[in-house]
Formats: structure tokens, sequence, C-alpha cells
């Protein structure tokens, strides 16, 4: 018995005794606080140290009011800056416009000077065309396209010194037409156009066929009145 009670001696004297220490989680979350607190007062301190130190400190405040005076230089000249280039864009802006404007005036005068230039041809031809002309021809058949569908159409009827008298009559056109990628004729306008010719008429007239219609071909028929026979007629392709 005296040795077994050795052997639990052994046993007990040999085992390892573990001692933790526990704190409960309250008082581990108010130690987090307490240790913040003392981080958070530390560095305020520490920056009222440095401020003091700063305004104690004539060159670092010289150094301050010299930043501050620069920055307010900056911000000076980035103002005057962007206002410059909101000048200059609205120069640009102007003088492209300007450009614009002018480019199109040359264009409408260069074509109003050849449309002159044409109708001078054409009057210092007619002097001596009248003398030659048949009893009524059709000197000039043109096509202009202005917009999608509409196309203004001229023409000049000229009538010979040897008829006495002017010829009253009537107008239509035959036009030939693309919609929908098929070709179509009609007749425009339903109602024939009135026509007086002495010596030289000049007819103009503009069409309205639909944004989806294209002009292809174009037929002036010239009408005696009360005539439903062609007694003149002249074709013209539109190009495009």
């Amino acid at each position: 018995m005296i040795g077994r009670w050795k052997r639990r001696g052994n046993h007990l004297a040999t085992a390892k005794l573990a001692v933790k220490r526990h704190l409960p989680w309250y008082a581990q979350f108010g130690l987090a606080i307490v240790l913040v607190g003392m981080l958070a007062g530390m560095g305020i301190a520490v920056y009222r140290y440095g401020e003091q130190e700063g305004r104690r400190d004539p060159s670092a405040l010289l150094a301050v009011q010299g930043a501050s005076q620069q920055s307010g230089r900056l911000q000076a000249e980035l103002q005057a800056n962007r206002q410059k280039l909101m000048t200059l864009e609205q120069q640009l802006r102007l003088e492209m416009a300007t450009r614009e404007t002018l480019s199109r005036q040359l264009g409408q005068l260069q074509n109003d000077n050849s449309g002159l230039r044409e109708q001078i041809a054409f009057y210092e031809s007619l002097l001596t065309k009248t003398d030659r002309a048949p009893a009524l021809a059709i000197d000039q058949l043109r096509v202009e396209a202005l917009t999608p569908g509409q196309y203004r159409l001229r023409a000049i009827l000229v009538q010979g010194q040897s008829s006495q008298e002017p010829f009253k009559g009537e107008v239509d056109f035959q036009l030939v037409v693309e919609r929908a990628g098929r070709r179509v004729t009609m007749t425009w306008p339903e109602r024939r156009i009135p026509l007086n010719v002495s010596r030289f008429t000049r007819l103009e007239k503009e069409t309205d066929l639909g944004v989806d219609t294209k002009l292809k071909q174009v037929e002036m028929r010239v009408y005696a009145v009360g005539d439903s026979r062609v007694k003149l007629s002249r074709s013209y392709d539109v190009k495009g």
C-alpha cells in the first residue's frame, strides 16, 4: 500500500500545472477604449505642441504666410487663364461661324454670277434668234434640285419675228420619278399651266414630290388652246 502511494505521489509530482488568467469581455473592451483614448490624447498634444512651436518660430510663420500668398497668386493666375481661354474659344467660334457664312455667301454669289452670265448670253443671242426662230421654240429647259423631293423647273420659250400674234396655249410636264426602287411616269401638274408667249417668255415652277421621290427625267409639253395634241416638247435628264 505504501508502494502504491509513492507511485501516486510521483505521478502528482511530475504533472504540469497550467494557470490561465482570464478577463471578462467588458473588461477587455474597456481596456481597449482606454488605450485608444491615450493614443488620441498623445496625438492632440503633439499637434498642439507643434502648432505652438510654429507660432513661436518666426521663420515658420513667414513660411506659412509666403505659402498662403503664393497660393493666392496661383489661384488668381488660374482664374485669369480660364477667363482668357473662354475668350479665345468665343473668338474662335465667331471666326469659324464668320468663315462658314462667307463661304456660303461666296458659293451663292458664284451661282448667281453663273446664272447672270447664262442670262446675258441668252439675251445677246436672242437678238438674232428671233429673226430665224420658228413660230415657237423651247430654247432652254433646266431642272434644279432644291431639297429631297423638291425641284425647280425653268424654261424659256422663244417666238420668231415672223409670227405676228402672241402664242396662247398651255403647258404641262411629264415626269419620270423613282420611288422605292421603282420608276413611275406621272403628269405634273394636274391642271395645265396657261402659257402666253410674245417674242420670249420665262417659265419657272417648283414641284413637291415627297422626300422619298427622286426625279429622273422631265419632258415639257406645249399645247395650243383647246387642243389635246402636243404641239411642242423638249426633254431633260436629271443628273444624280
